[in-house]
């Protein structure tokens, strides 16, 4: 009697034991997929696309780099997001966040940070014109207006500080002239030498009977970053035709002593002889 009392008090045990667990299974949370990324995050149309994303952050790379790996070629992931970025240095190429995405070699704006193509927009301006189109000199680099930071393991930590970008003129600041700067609110730069922030003194030159004064000296012209028209580069705009300083001449005439640098209509015919920061006289 007492052995079948006890498989029948065994018998309810499990009974109560078998319902717990069942009641546990039918109450158990069902996982959720984790996602990091939301729809859209690979199109740059959409509102989360990343590229947007990582500017809110101020570009923090690194966030990408703990789950697509160091290299971006996956990580833990398993995405490699080299498979757009497809050009050395993957997401750390120059054109990724500025300039032509298709091209590496076109990494100023257009376009710029804030997606704009427009020349009358601060971020695009006359990028274009100074480092691929320059007309009457040699092209400019990015160092000679912006300050060449390049510290931490890759040059894009170097430099990523936020807007607007910072400017330094050295490069353009002619010897014994005043700096050079530029001005956020109006868009414009002065004391650039390339327009018209120079002095050539008389006591110095080889060719002294060409002054009329002691210095030769330009305009120092205050020129409009975002107007794009040729008006801000005109002949005669960052120097007078002649300097100041200079003894009379016609634009015409100015071949007579520069057969090198412009022809008999006064048009540049050599760039690196122009806004070179030299006096090229008589073919030098």
């Amino acid at each position: 009697m007492k052995y079948i009392i006890s498989q029948i008090i065994l018998l309810f045990i499990v009974g109560i034991f078998f319902a717990a667990c069942s009641d546990l299974q039918e109450d158990l949370t069902q996982p959720v997929a984790l996602t990091v990324h939301q729809d859209g995050i690979a199109s740059p149309t959409a509102s989360n696309f990343h590229g947007l994303t990582l500017k809110a952050n101020n570009y923090n790379l690194q966030d990408c780099q703990q789950c697509h790996g160091r290299s971006y070629d996956g990580g833990t992931a398993g995405a490699s997001c080299n498979d757009c970025h497809v050009f050395p240095g993957g997401p750390e190429a120059c054109n990724t966040c500025h300039g032509d995405f298709s091209d590496p070699s076109k990494i100023a704006p257009p376009t710029d940070l804030d997606g704009n193509i427009a020349t009358s927009s601060q971020g695009v301006g006359a990028h274009t014109r100074h480092l691929y189109n320059i007309e009457i000199g040699e092209n400019v680099g990015c160092y000679e207006c912006h300050p060449s930071e390049t510290t931490g393991d890759n040059y894009v930590y170097g430099h990523i500080d936020g807007q607007p970008a910072e400017m330094e003129f050295g490069a353009f600041t002619n010897s014994g002239a005043s700096a050079a700067s530029y001005d956020y609110n109006s868009a414009t730069c002065w004391n650039t030498y390339c327009h018209g922030n120079f002095e050539f003194t008389k006591a110095n030159s080889n060719y002294q009977w060409a002054y009329a004064e002691d210095v030769i000296s330009g305009n120092s012209f205050t020129p409009v970053w975002n107007i794009v028209d040729g008006s801000q580069s005109e002949c005669g705009t960052c120097h007078g035709l002649p300097p100041t300083g200079h003894i009379d001449a016609e634009l015409t005439e100015c071949v007579n002593c520069h057969p090198g640098v412009v022809d008999a209509d006064g048009n540049i015919i050599d760039k690196l002889k122009h806004l070179n920061g030299e006096t090229n006289v008589f073919g030098n």
